[in-house]
């Protein structure tokens, strides 16, 4: 059937005649109709707790849930027309072996398990989406976060452990430590053995430090919450880390932003992760210089700032690296597993890190170019109460 005119296409749409009713009353009775069927629709979708994403042929997201939108911490607005690998894994080119695809060409349910960014694990069932023509054109993925049931399964075991070799080795490293500093007060600087004394010190202090690290990723150390400053607590930590950075000849610059609410958690665990952040970002910049023999100093960034939905308040710290290589991103955070020379690192700060985020949370988001940087993103929900405005930093300057 051919349409002529409007008031055929106003009779094929509402199957009402001008004997009965006026088209454009029934019209818009449609119109009403079909709005409420829309919104009862959007209610539902945005009503389910798990994630719901649709893409199409081309890897782009169409249609998101709010659980997705909450989940990625990203606007609705900009998730949608984004690649599924982007938003999903960080990547820049599609997944290999890809979901989307193993569904649009069997036309068939599939599932897979991943870890995805902010190293979440999520349970993915894939849903080939079909035309009127039994052609499929898209893909729904529903995808449940079982990160805490995963992490507790392949943790238990290891945490435990790692609490009982800590408490183990604590005792006799006291000993250790104590005997030493009583030695070092007793003996010149001119003394033969003072620098051995003092390196058995120093050593000692750092296996307590690791110890520390230990119990804190076993679970066995607890925070006290309370609310707190994030610039606050950004302060103390370049209190402990900007002199590091800045003897090691690298440029530090700090942006902290303003008007933002205070957060609900411990100031210690925050400041541990950003002082551990700083100190991977330092090296990183360090092994470039180093390797590359390069004139240049470097730099490490440190910013704060609110995220635009306003539920969270961000610390970013960049840096002028190498980055991080596509096979290692996966990797990070797992307990030991370090990309650092031989006696550089243990493994453990990201972990621990990222323990911490998580127990206030938030999380951590990685951004990294290879050969040109990174930069960690600690993301950690606001509390309710009045803003801040106490952005000015003063420079670490003791020492030279």
């Amino acid at each position: 059937m051919v349409i002529q005119n409007k008031k055929e296409l106003i009779e094929k749409l509402t199957g009402v005649h001008s004997s009965k009713k006026s088209y454009y009353v029934a019209l818009k009775e449609k119109i009403d109709e079909l709005l409420q069927i829309k919104r009862e629709w959007e209610v539902t979708f945005s009503a389910v707790t798990d994630l719901l994403v649709f893409i199409n042929r081309d890897y782009e997201i169409q249609r998101v849930n709010q659980s997705a939108v909450d989940f990625f911490t990203m606007p609705q607005n900009e998730l949608i027309g984004s690649k599924c690998y982007q938003v999903f894994y960080g990547r820049q080119d599609k997944c290999s072996p890809c979901l989307a695809d193993q569904v649009l060409s069997s036309q068939k349910t599939s599932y897979q398990q991943s870890r995805t960014r902010f190293n979440r694990v999520l349970d993915i069932f894939a849903y080939p989406a079909f035309t009127e023509d039994n052609e499929a054109y898209g893909v729904t993925y529903y995808a449940k976060d079982v990160t805490r049931l995963i992490d507790s399964i392949k943790l238990a075991s290891m945490g435990e452990m790692s609490a009982g070799v800590a408490h183990e080795l604590n005792s006799p490293l006291t000993a250790i430590v104590g005997n030493s500093q009583l030695l070092l007060r007793e003996a010149s600087p001119d003394d033969p053995h003072y620098q051995l004394i003092k390196d058995i010190h120093t050593s000692g202090i750092r296996c307590q430090r690791i110890i520390k690290n230990l119990l804190t990723f076993s679970r066995q150390e607890e925070f006290t919450f309370e609310d707190i400053s994030l610039n606050a607590v950004v302060k103390s930590a370049l209190e402990l880390a900007a002199y590091q950075i800045e003897k090691s000849k690298i440029d530090l610059e700090v942006n902290l932003g303003d008007k933002i609410p205070p957060l609900s958690g411990s100031a210690n665990g925050i400041e541990q992760i950003i002082v551990n952040l700083l100190l991977n970002a330092r090296d990183a910049v360090e092994d470039k210089i180093r390797n590359e023999k390069s004139i240049d100093k470097g730099t490490v960034i440190i910013t704060t700032r609110m995220h635009p939905d306003g539920k969270y308040a961000i610390v970013d710290v960049s840096d002028t690296g190498y980055g991080i290589e596509q096979e290692h991103i996966s990797q990070i955070f797992n307990p030991f597993y370090t990309t650092k020379q031989s006696g550089k690192g243990t493994g453990l700060g990201l972990s621990v890190s990222l323990g911490i985020a998580q127990a206030h949370g938030g999380f951590i988001d990685l951004d990294t170019t290879p050969g040109q940087g990174s930069t960690f993103s600690l993301i950690l929900p606001v509390a309710n109460g009045k803003t801040e405005n106490n952005n000015e930093y003063k420079p670490f300057n003791g020492g030279s």
